[in-house]
Protein backbone atom coordinates (compact mmCIF):
# COMPACT_ATOMS: atom_id res chain seq x y z
CA UNK A 1 0.00 0.00 0.00
CA UNK A 2 2.60 2.44 0.91
CA UNK A 3 4.83 1.48 -2.06
CA UNK A 4 1.35 2.30 -4.18
CA UNK A 5 0.89 5.56 -2.68
CA UNK A 6 4.77 6.93 -2.84
CA UNK A 7 4.77 5.42 -6.95
CA UNK A 8 1.26 7.18 -7.01
CA UNK A 9 3.22 10.34 -5.60
CA UNK A 10 5.55 10.35 -7.82
CA UNK A 11 3.76 9.63 -10.99
CA UNK A 12 1.59 12.99 -10.21
CA UNK A 13 4.74 15.13 -9.50
CA UNK A 14 6.47 13.65 -12.63
CA UNK A 15 2.96 14.73 -14.80
CA UNK A 16 3.06 17.88 -12.72
CA UNK A 17 6.55 18.77 -14.21
CA UNK A 18 6.00 17.24 -16.99
CA UNK A 19 2.90 19.98 -18.05
CA UNK A 20 5.00 23.18 -16.33
CA UNK A 21 7.88 22.43 -19.27
CA UNK A 22 5.01 22.26 -21.53
CA UNK A 23 4.27 25.30 -20.48
CA UNK A 24 7.22 27.32 -20.32
CA UNK A 25 8.26 25.73 -23.70
CA UNK A 26 5.52 25.71 -25.70
CA UNK A 27 6.39 28.97 -27.87
CA UNK A 28 9.95 27.51 -28.31
CA UNK A 29 9.68 26.83 -31.96
CA UNK A 30 7.08 30.13 -32.23
CA UNK A 31 10.07 31.33 -34.86
CA UNK A 32 10.96 28.52 -36.78
CA UNK A 33 7.92 27.96 -37.27
CA UNK A 34 7.74 31.36 -39.24
CA UNK A 35 10.95 31.08 -40.64
CA UNK A 36 12.69 33.73 -38.62
CA UNK A 37 15.84 33.46 -37.23
CA UNK A 38 16.66 33.40 -33.88
CA UNK A 39 18.69 32.25 -30.52
CA UNK A 40 17.80 28.83 -29.27
CA UNK A 41 15.94 29.40 -25.69
CA UNK A 42 17.02 28.27 -22.51
CA UNK A 43 14.91 25.96 -21.08
CA UNK A 44 12.61 28.57 -18.77
CA UNK A 45 14.38 31.32 -19.36
CA UNK A 46 14.59 31.99 -22.71
CA UNK A 47 17.65 34.43 -23.98
CA UNK A 48 17.42 36.52 -20.64
CA UNK A 49 20.14 34.55 -18.44
CA UNK A 50 22.43 37.13 -17.89
CA UNK A 51 19.83 39.89 -17.33
CA UNK A 52 18.00 37.18 -14.50
CA UNK A 53 21.69 36.93 -13.54
CA UNK A 54 21.98 40.27 -12.79
CA UNK A 55 25.72 40.22 -14.86
CA UNK A 56 24.08 42.43 -17.93
CA UNK A 57 21.58 45.06 -18.74
CA UNK A 58 19.11 44.21 -21.26
CA UNK A 59 20.22 46.69 -23.42
CA UNK A 60 23.89 44.89 -24.41
CA UNK A 61 22.10 40.82 -23.79
CA UNK A 62 20.00 42.17 -26.95
CA UNK A 63 22.99 43.76 -28.74
CA UNK A 64 24.83 40.31 -28.48
CA UNK A 65 21.77 38.54 -30.50
CA UNK A 66 21.79 41.49 -33.04
CA UNK A 67 24.99 41.65 -33.77
CA UNK A 68 25.32 37.41 -34.32
CA UNK A 69 22.22 37.46 -36.58
CA UNK A 70 22.32 38.99 -40.23
CA UNK A 71 18.31 39.79 -41.24
CA UNK A 72 16.76 42.51 -41.01
CA UNK A 73 14.31 40.93 -37.65
CA UNK A 74 15.11 38.10 -35.75
CA UNK A 75 13.57 36.49 -32.62
CA UNK A 76 14.06 37.24 -28.97
CA UNK A 77 12.65 35.16 -26.45
CA UNK A 78 11.90 36.99 -22.34
CA UNK A 79 11.41 33.22 -20.47
CA UNK A 80 8.66 31.64 -22.94
CA UNK A 81 7.65 34.72 -24.43
CA UNK A 82 8.59 35.10 -28.19
CA UNK A 83 9.52 39.12 -29.34
CA UNK A 84 10.42 39.88 -32.84
CA UNK A 85 13.36 42.17 -32.65
CA UNK A 86 13.79 45.15 -36.25
CA UNK A 87 16.83 45.79 -37.06
CA UNK A 88 15.87 47.35 -40.05
CA UNK A 89 16.02 50.90 -40.08
CA UNK A 90 13.69 50.81 -42.53
CA UNK A 91 11.05 48.34 -40.66
CA UNK A 92 11.34 50.41 -37.45
CA UNK A 93 9.86 53.43 -39.58
CA UNK A 94 7.16 51.65 -41.30
CA UNK A 95 6.64 50.49 -37.60
CA UNK A 96 6.67 53.86 -35.72
CA UNK A 97 5.13 55.68 -38.29
CA UNK A 98 3.46 54.37 -41.43
CA UNK A 99 1.81 51.46 -39.59
CA UNK A 100 1.48 53.14 -36.24
CA UNK A 101 -2.24 52.19 -36.49
CA UNK A 102 -1.18 48.40 -36.33
CA UNK A 103 1.35 48.74 -33.55
CA UNK A 104 -0.08 52.05 -31.32
CA UNK A 105 0.34 50.40 -27.81
CA UNK A 106 2.51 48.85 -25.89
CA UNK A 107 3.37 45.33 -24.34
CA UNK A 108 3.51 46.89 -20.82
CA UNK A 109 1.12 45.31 -18.47
CA UNK A 110 -2.08 47.49 -17.50
CA UNK A 111 -2.54 46.29 -13.88
CA UNK A 112 -6.16 47.11 -12.57
CA UNK A 113 -4.96 47.35 -9.32
CA UNK A 114 -2.79 49.58 -9.68
CA UNK A 115 -4.79 52.74 -10.87
CA UNK A 116 -1.87 55.24 -10.77
CA UNK A 117 0.47 52.96 -13.40
CA UNK A 118 -2.97 52.00 -15.17
CA UNK A 119 -3.92 55.47 -16.33
CA UNK A 120 -0.55 57.34 -17.04
CA UNK A 121 -0.09 58.03 -20.44
CA UNK A 122 2.83 56.20 -20.78
CA UNK A 123 0.82 52.54 -20.55
CA UNK A 124 -2.41 53.52 -22.10
CA UNK A 125 -3.71 51.84 -25.23
CA UNK A 126 -5.56 53.00 -27.97
CA UNK A 127 -8.50 55.51 -27.96
CA UNK A 128 -7.29 56.05 -24.79
CA UNK A 129 -4.28 57.26 -24.84
CA UNK A 130 -5.18 59.45 -27.89
CA UNK A 131 -7.08 61.63 -26.17
CA UNK A 132 -4.80 61.87 -22.77
CA UNK A 133 -1.86 62.66 -25.64
CA UNK A 134 -3.72 65.27 -27.50
CA UNK A 135 -4.92 67.19 -24.11
CA UNK A 136 -1.43 67.13 -22.62
CA UNK A 137 0.65 68.21 -25.59
CA UNK A 138 0.01 72.04 -25.29
CA UNK A 139 2.01 71.91 -22.48
CA UNK A 140 5.18 71.49 -24.59
CA UNK A 141 4.65 74.33 -26.95
CA UNK A 142 7.22 76.19 -28.30
CA UNK A 143 5.52 79.13 -26.39
CA UNK A 144 5.18 77.42 -23.24
CA UNK A 145 8.50 76.41 -23.46
CA UNK A 146 9.97 79.91 -23.72
CA UNK A 147 7.59 80.89 -20.78
CA UNK A 148 9.30 78.45 -18.50
CA UNK A 149 12.83 79.59 -19.37
CA UNK A 150 13.46 81.97 -17.14
CA UNK A 151 12.04 79.58 -13.98
CA UNK A 152 14.80 76.83 -15.47
CA UNK A 153 17.14 79.78 -15.87
CA UNK A 154 16.65 80.63 -12.57
CA UNK A 155 17.10 76.94 -11.18
CA UNK A 156 20.62 77.17 -13.12
CA UNK A 157 21.46 80.37 -11.05
CA UNK A 158 20.95 78.41 -7.75
CA UNK A 159 22.74 75.45 -9.55
CA UNK A 160 26.29 77.78 -9.66
CA UNK A 161 25.64 78.79 -6.07
CA UNK A 162 25.28 74.82 -4.62
CA UNK A 163 28.61 74.15 -6.75
CA UNK A 164 30.50 77.52 -5.51
CA UNK A 165 29.84 76.13 -1.74
CA UNK A 166 30.12 72.26 -2.94
CA UNK A 167 33.48 71.94 -5.38
CA UNK A 168 34.90 68.65 -4.59
CA UNK A 169 34.26 65.52 -4.24
CA UNK A 170 30.76 65.95 -6.00
CA UNK A 171 28.92 63.07 -7.18
CA UNK A 172 27.07 63.88 -10.86
CA UNK A 173 24.41 61.72 -10.56
CA UNK A 174 23.33 63.64 -7.24
CA UNK A 175 23.86 66.68 -8.11
CA UNK A 176 22.16 66.04 -11.48
CA UNK A 177 19.23 64.77 -9.66
CA UNK A 178 18.84 67.93 -7.49
CA UNK A 179 19.19 70.35 -10.85
CA UNK A 180 16.32 67.90 -12.21
CA UNK A 181 14.02 67.70 -9.65
CA UNK A 182 14.22 71.64 -9.10
CA UNK A 183 13.07 72.50 -12.96
CA UNK A 184 10.45 69.66 -13.17
CA UNK A 185 8.27 70.44 -10.12
CA UNK A 186 9.08 74.37 -10.44
CA UNK A 187 8.08 74.13 -14.10
CA UNK A 188 5.20 72.22 -14.26
CA UNK A 189 3.63 71.98 -10.75
CA UNK A 190 4.90 75.71 -9.18
CA UNK A 191 6.62 73.85 -6.36
CA UNK A 192 9.46 74.39 -4.44
CA UNK A 193 11.15 71.23 -3.48
CA UNK A 194 14.19 73.42 -2.09
CA UNK A 195 16.76 70.54 -3.56
CA UNK A 196 19.39 73.04 -4.83
CA UNK A 197 19.57 74.83 -1.08
CA UNK A 198 22.76 74.24 0.75
CA UNK A 199 22.05 72.47 4.09
CA UNK A 200 18.74 72.58 3.69
CA UNK A 201 16.80 68.92 3.43
CA UNK A 202 14.58 68.12 0.68
CA UNK A 203 11.72 65.71 1.55
CA UNK A 204 10.51 66.08 -1.99
CA UNK A 205 14.15 64.95 -3.17
CA UNK A 206 14.82 62.14 -0.82
CA UNK A 207 11.39 60.24 -1.24
CA UNK A 208 11.77 60.56 -4.99
CA UNK A 209 15.49 58.93 -5.20
CA UNK A 210 15.01 56.40 -2.58
CA UNK A 211 11.33 55.34 -4.82
CA UNK A 212 13.60 55.58 -7.67
CA UNK A 213 16.45 53.62 -6.97
CA UNK A 214 17.11 50.20 -9.60
CA UNK A 215 17.91 48.33 -6.64
CA UNK A 216 14.30 49.37 -5.36
CA UNK A 217 12.51 49.32 -9.09
CA UNK A 218 14.21 46.80 -11.44
CA UNK A 219 11.96 43.86 -10.32
CA UNK A 220 9.22 45.56 -10.44
CA UNK A 221 9.55 47.16 -13.98
CA UNK A 222 10.91 43.50 -15.21
CA UNK A 223 7.73 41.97 -14.45
CA UNK A 224 5.36 45.26 -15.34
CA UNK A 225 7.28 44.55 -18.76
CA UNK A 226 7.37 40.77 -19.09
CA UNK A 227 6.02 38.99 -16.59
CA UNK A 228 2.25 39.96 -16.59
CA UNK A 229 1.19 37.19 -14.94
CA UNK A 230 2.99 37.58 -11.85
CA UNK A 231 2.13 41.16 -11.56
CA UNK A 232 -1.48 40.12 -11.51
CA UNK A 233 -1.38 37.11 -9.24
CA UNK A 234 0.79 38.93 -6.70
CA UNK A 235 -1.14 42.27 -7.25
CA UNK A 236 1.91 43.93 -7.88
CA UNK A 237 2.70 47.86 -7.31
CA UNK A 238 4.77 49.08 -10.28
CA UNK A 239 6.02 52.08 -7.88
CA UNK A 240 6.89 52.38 -4.42
CA UNK A 241 3.95 53.19 -2.41
CA UNK A 242 5.77 55.60 -0.27
CA UNK A 243 6.32 57.74 -2.53
CA UNK A 244 3.01 57.60 -4.37
CA UNK A 245 1.43 58.42 -1.52
CA UNK A 246 3.67 61.55 -1.11
CA UNK A 247 3.12 62.49 -4.48
CA UNK A 248 -0.67 61.89 -4.60
CA UNK A 249 -0.67 64.39 -1.23
CA UNK A 250 1.81 67.04 -3.24
CA UNK A 251 -0.24 67.10 -6.34
CA UNK A 252 -3.58 67.15 -4.67
CA UNK A 253 -2.34 70.21 -2.81
CA UNK A 254 -1.38 71.86 -5.43
CA UNK A 255 -4.36 71.68 -7.47
CA UNK A 256 -6.94 72.10 -5.22
CA UNK A 257 -5.03 75.73 -4.42
CA UNK A 258 -5.11 76.12 -8.00
CA UNK A 259 -9.10 75.25 -8.14
CA UNK A 260 -9.70 78.13 -5.46
CA UNK A 261 -7.60 80.52 -6.88
CA UNK A 262 -9.32 79.89 -10.47
CA UNK A 263 -12.67 80.46 -8.54
CA UNK A 264 -11.92 84.22 -6.29
CA UNK A 265 -9.66 85.53 -9.35
CA UNK A 266 -9.82 83.41 -12.95
CA UNK A 267 -5.73 83.62 -12.19
CA UNK A 268 -4.15 80.60 -14.16
CA UNK A 269 -0.15 79.92 -14.26
CA UNK A 270 -1.07 77.66 -17.85
CA UNK A 271 1.48 75.01 -16.17
CA UNK A 272 0.60 71.29 -16.37
CA UNK A 273 -0.96 72.03 -13.36
CA UNK A 274 -3.59 74.52 -14.94
CA UNK A 275 -4.30 72.56 -18.02
CA UNK A 276 -5.33 69.33 -15.74
CA UNK A 277 -7.83 72.14 -13.66
CA UNK A 278 -8.87 72.89 -17.12
CA UNK A 279 -9.61 69.06 -18.15
CA UNK A 280 -11.23 68.27 -14.70
CA UNK A 281 -13.88 71.36 -15.18
CA UNK A 282 -14.32 70.82 -19.20
CA UNK A 283 -18.09 69.23 -19.10
CA UNK A 284 -17.76 68.62 -22.82
CA UNK A 285 -14.75 66.60 -22.50
CA UNK A 286 -15.34 64.62 -19.28
CA UNK A 287 -19.09 63.59 -21.07
CA UNK A 288 -16.68 61.70 -23.31
CA UNK A 289 -14.02 60.72 -21.24
CA UNK A 290 -13.48 60.33 -17.53
CA UNK A 291 -10.74 62.45 -16.12
CA UNK A 292 -10.83 62.14 -12.53
CA UNK A 293 -9.28 60.53 -9.58
CA UNK A 294 -6.69 58.76 -10.31
CA UNK A 295 -6.63 59.67 -13.91
CA UNK A 296 -5.75 63.28 -13.14
CA UNK A 297 -2.74 62.11 -10.48
CA UNK A 298 -1.09 59.57 -12.88
CA UNK A 299 -0.44 61.87 -15.67
CA UNK A 300 1.99 64.84 -13.10
CA UNK A 301 2.99 61.36 -11.55
CA UNK A 302 4.09 59.95 -14.65
CA UNK A 303 6.22 63.39 -16.45
CA UNK A 304 8.03 63.64 -13.05
CA UNK A 305 8.97 60.08 -12.43
CA UNK A 306 9.96 59.88 -16.59
CA UNK A 307 11.24 63.16 -16.87
CA UNK A 308 13.34 63.34 -13.76
CA UNK A 309 15.06 59.37 -14.12
CA UNK A 310 15.89 60.32 -18.04
CA UNK A 311 17.08 63.72 -17.71
CA UNK A 312 19.22 63.16 -14.58
CA UNK A 313 21.18 60.48 -16.17
CA UNK A 314 21.62 62.55 -19.74
CA UNK A 315 23.32 65.31 -17.51
CA UNK A 316 25.10 62.79 -15.66
CA UNK A 317 26.80 61.42 -18.49
CA UNK A 318 26.93 64.93 -20.39
CA UNK A 319 29.27 66.44 -17.45
CA UNK A 320 31.07 62.91 -17.33
CA UNK A 321 31.84 62.91 -20.66
CA UNK A 322 32.74 66.72 -20.64
CA UNK A 323 35.11 66.15 -17.64
CA UNK A 324 36.90 63.16 -19.59
CA UNK A 325 37.37 65.23 -22.37
CA UNK A 326 38.89 68.70 -21.87
CA UNK A 327 39.02 69.80 -25.24
CA UNK A 328 35.66 69.01 -26.01
CA UNK A 329 34.59 70.85 -22.52
CA UNK A 330 36.53 73.71 -24.09
CA UNK A 331 34.58 73.67 -27.42
CA UNK A 332 31.13 73.73 -25.30
CA UNK A 333 32.14 76.57 -23.41
CA UNK A 334 33.37 78.47 -26.36
CA UNK A 335 29.99 77.19 -28.42
CA UNK A 336 28.55 78.97 -25.28
CA UNK A 337 30.34 82.44 -24.70
CA UNK A 338 29.73 83.26 -28.60
CA UNK A 339 25.93 82.71 -27.73
CA UNK A 340 25.99 85.35 -24.90
CA UNK A 341 28.00 87.98 -26.63
CA UNK A 342 25.72 87.99 -29.41
CA UNK A 343 22.77 87.75 -27.24
CA UNK A 344 23.70 89.63 -24.27
CA UNK A 345 23.60 86.42 -21.90
CA UNK A 346 22.01 82.73 -21.83
CA UNK A 347 19.21 83.35 -23.40
CA UNK A 348 16.31 81.03 -24.70
CA UNK A 349 16.77 82.17 -28.49
CA UNK A 350 20.73 81.83 -28.44
CA UNK A 351 20.39 78.29 -27.17
CA UNK A 352 17.84 77.54 -29.83
CA UNK A 353 19.84 79.05 -32.58
CA UNK A 354 21.28 76.50 -34.75
CA UNK A 355 24.48 78.44 -35.58
CA UNK A 356 25.36 77.45 -32.11
CA UNK A 357 24.81 73.52 -32.46
CA UNK A 358 27.79 72.69 -30.35
CA UNK A 359 25.61 72.00 -27.49
CA UNK A 360 23.05 69.81 -29.47
CA UNK A 361 25.84 67.69 -30.49
CA UNK A 362 26.97 66.87 -27.48
CA UNK A 363 23.76 65.79 -25.78
CA UNK A 364 22.94 63.46 -29.11
CA UNK A 365 25.75 61.86 -28.38
CA UNK A 366 25.17 61.49 -25.06
CA UNK A 367 21.58 59.76 -26.17
CA UNK A 368 23.72 57.79 -28.46
CA UNK A 369 25.71 56.13 -26.22
CA UNK A 370 23.10 56.25 -23.33
CA UNK A 371 19.73 56.14 -24.80
CA UNK A 372 16.81 57.19 -22.54
CA UNK A 373 15.21 53.64 -22.83
CA UNK A 374 17.03 50.58 -24.24
CA UNK A 375 14.70 49.90 -26.73
CA UNK A 376 11.28 50.53 -27.79
CA UNK A 377 8.31 47.90 -27.48
CA UNK A 378 5.07 47.48 -29.41
CA UNK A 379 2.16 45.01 -29.53
CA UNK A 380 0.57 44.38 -32.87
CA UNK A 381 -3.17 45.44 -32.64
CA UNK A 382 -4.67 43.92 -36.03
CA UNK A 383 -2.57 41.64 -38.61
CA UNK A 384 -0.76 43.22 -40.79
CA UNK A 385 2.72 42.24 -43.21
CA UNK A 386 6.05 43.74 -42.58
CA UNK A 387 6.81 46.55 -45.61
CA UNK A 388 8.97 44.42 -48.73
CA UNK A 389 8.78 41.06 -46.38
CA UNK A 390 7.03 38.30 -46.20
CA UNK A 391 6.15 38.23 -42.83
CA UNK A 392 2.83 38.88 -41.22
CA UNK A 393 2.92 39.78 -37.44
CA UNK A 394 -0.19 38.54 -35.98
CA UNK A 395 -2.39 40.53 -33.54
CA UNK A 396 -0.93 40.52 -30.00
CA UNK A 397 3.12 39.85 -31.36
CA UNK A 398 5.70 41.78 -29.56
CA UNK A 399 7.81 43.55 -31.40
CA UNK A 400 11.26 45.66 -30.05
CA UNK A 401 12.87 48.10 -31.73
CA UNK A 402 16.95 47.83 -30.29
CA UNK A 403 17.99 51.31 -29.85
CA UNK A 404 21.01 50.39 -27.66
CA UNK A 405 21.96 47.83 -30.39
CA UNK A 406 21.38 50.47 -33.46
CA UNK A 407 23.27 53.08 -31.73
CA UNK A 408 26.12 50.75 -31.22
CA UNK A 409 26.05 49.69 -34.66
CA UNK A 410 29.55 50.67 -36.27
CA UNK A 411 27.13 50.66 -40.01
CA UNK A 412 25.71 53.58 -38.70
CA UNK A 413 27.65 55.08 -35.68
CA UNK A 414 32.00 54.39 -36.62
CA UNK A 415 33.75 53.74 -33.18
CA UNK A 416 30.63 53.87 -31.48
CA UNK A 417 32.70 53.42 -27.78
CA UNK A 418 33.99 57.00 -28.45
CA UNK A 419 32.61 60.10 -27.80
CA UNK A 420 32.41 61.96 -30.34
CA UNK A 421 29.70 64.74 -30.94
CA UNK A 422 31.23 65.74 -34.87
CA UNK A 423 29.52 62.77 -35.86
CA UNK A 424 26.46 64.71 -35.92
CA UNK A 425 27.87 67.28 -38.04
CA UNK A 426 26.10 64.60 -40.72
CA UNK A 427 22.46 64.11 -41.00
CA UNK A 428 20.83 60.27 -39.64
CA UNK A 429 18.11 58.68 -39.84
CA UNK A 430 17.42 59.80 -43.84
CA UNK A 431 17.14 56.11 -45.18
CA UNK A 432 14.85 54.89 -41.70
CA UNK A 433 15.36 54.77 -37.90
CA UNK A 434 18.40 54.06 -36.34
CA UNK A 435 18.92 56.78 -34.22
CA UNK A 436 16.05 57.08 -31.71
CA UNK A 437 16.93 58.77 -28.06
CA UNK A 438 13.22 59.63 -27.81
CA UNK A 439 11.32 56.88 -29.82
CA UNK A 440 9.48 58.11 -32.90
CA UNK A 441 6.40 58.63 -34.56
CA UNK A 442 3.19 60.07 -32.49
CA UNK A 443 4.46 57.96 -29.41
CA UNK A 444 7.66 59.99 -29.59
CA UNK A 445 8.71 61.17 -25.89
CA UNK A 446 5.95 63.86 -25.54
CA UNK A 447 8.60 65.91 -22.96
CA UNK A 448 11.81 65.60 -25.24
CA UNK A 449 11.76 69.00 -25.93
CA UNK A 450 11.54 70.26 -22.35
CA UNK A 451 14.39 68.12 -21.21
CA UNK A 452 16.80 69.38 -24.34
CA UNK A 453 16.09 72.99 -22.88
CA UNK A 454 16.89 71.79 -19.21
CA UNK A 455 19.90 70.35 -20.16
CA UNK A 456 21.55 72.69 -22.40
CA UNK A 457 20.64 75.47 -19.17
CA UNK A 458 22.46 73.47 -16.95
CA UNK A 459 25.41 73.00 -19.49
CA UNK A 460 25.84 76.50 -20.28
CA UNK A 461 25.60 78.11 -16.69
CA UNK A 462 28.19 75.40 -15.48
CA UNK A 463 30.46 75.44 -18.27
CA UNK A 464 30.91 79.41 -18.36
CA UNK A 465 31.05 79.64 -14.30
CA UNK A 466 33.60 76.37 -13.72
CA UNK A 467 36.02 73.87 -15.56
CA UNK A 468 35.21 70.14 -14.55
CA UNK A 469 38.13 68.07 -13.64
CA UNK A 470 38.98 64.95 -12.78
CA UNK A 471 40.20 63.46 -9.21
CA UNK A 472 42.01 59.90 -8.58
CA UNK A 473 38.72 58.54 -7.65
CA UNK A 474 36.73 59.46 -10.95
CA UNK A 475 36.39 56.46 -13.13
CA UNK A 476 38.30 56.13 -15.99
CA UNK A 477 36.09 53.33 -18.03
CA UNK A 478 32.17 53.95 -17.98
CA UNK A 479 30.71 51.25 -16.81
CA UNK A 480 26.45 50.58 -16.78
CA UNK A 481 24.33 48.99 -14.13
CA UNK A 482 23.16 45.28 -14.72
CA UNK A 483 19.78 46.98 -13.53
CA UNK A 484 16.88 48.35 -14.87
CA UNK A 485 15.88 49.16 -18.49
CA UNK A 486 17.78 52.69 -18.84
CA UNK A 487 21.76 53.45 -18.59
CA UNK A 488 22.81 53.88 -15.07
CA UNK A 489 26.14 54.24 -13.98
CA UNK A 490 27.72 51.24 -12.15
CA UNK A 491 30.03 53.27 -9.68
CA UNK A 492 29.41 56.87 -8.76
CA UNK A 493 30.68 59.70 -10.69
CA UNK A 494 33.01 61.86 -8.65
CA UNK A 495 34.48 65.22 -10.09
CA UNK A 496 35.63 68.76 -8.86
CA UNK A 497 34.28 71.90 -9.81
CA UNK A 498 36.66 74.64 -10.20
CA UNK A 499 35.48 77.95 -10.77
CA UNK A 500 36.75 79.95 -13.76
CA UNK A 501 38.66 82.90 -13.41
CA UNK A 502 36.28 85.54 -15.66
CA UNK A 503 38.48 88.90 -15.27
Amino acid sequence: MLLSFSWTTHLILIYIAYLIYKIVTRNNDFFKQRGVKYLPPKPIIGNVAKVVLMRENIGFVLKEIYDSIDAPYFGFFVFHVPYLVLKSPKLIKEVLVKDFGHFMDRTWAQAEHDKIQKNMMFFQRGEEWKVTRSKLSPVFTSGKLKGMFHILENGGGQLVEYLRKNPEKMDLEKLSSRYVLNGITRCFFGIDPHCLEDGVKSDFLDVIEEGSKPSNEALRTFCFMYLHEIVDFFKMQMFDKKMVKYCASTFNDVLKTREEARQSSNRKVNDMADIIVDLKQNQEFSKNFDFGGDKVLAQPFMFLLAGHGTTTMSLTFTLYHLCMDPDIQTKVRDTINETIEEYGGIKYEGLMDKKYNYIDMVLAETHRMYPAIFYLDRTCTSDVQLAGTDYVVRKGERILIPIMSLHYDEKYFPDPYKFNPERFLDKVNEDGYYYLPFGEGPRECIGNRFALLNLKIALATIITNFTIEKRPETVTKMELSPLGLTAVPKYPLIVDFKTLNTE
